[in-house]
């Protein structure tokens, strides 16, 4: 009886922890990426390719 409770919270805890560390490496991989994104938007984009609406003279 006791070994049924203790497997049972043990695999819940396990479950919840491979959550976590499944959730962890979704937003580092999605921030790595976001910022990848900008990278290539900074190094090739053009700034003369913008809006003629946000130009500024000066």
């Amino acid at each position: 009886m006791i070994d049924e409770i203790f497997d049972r919270n043990y695999q819940a805890g396990r479950a919840d922890l491979n959550a976590g560390i499944g959730r962890a490496f979704h937003r580092l991989g999605s921030g790595i990426g976001k910022s990848f994104k900008v990278l290539h938007n900074i190094q090739w984009n053009a700034p003369w390719n913008g809006n003629s609406r946000n130009a500024q003279c000066g």
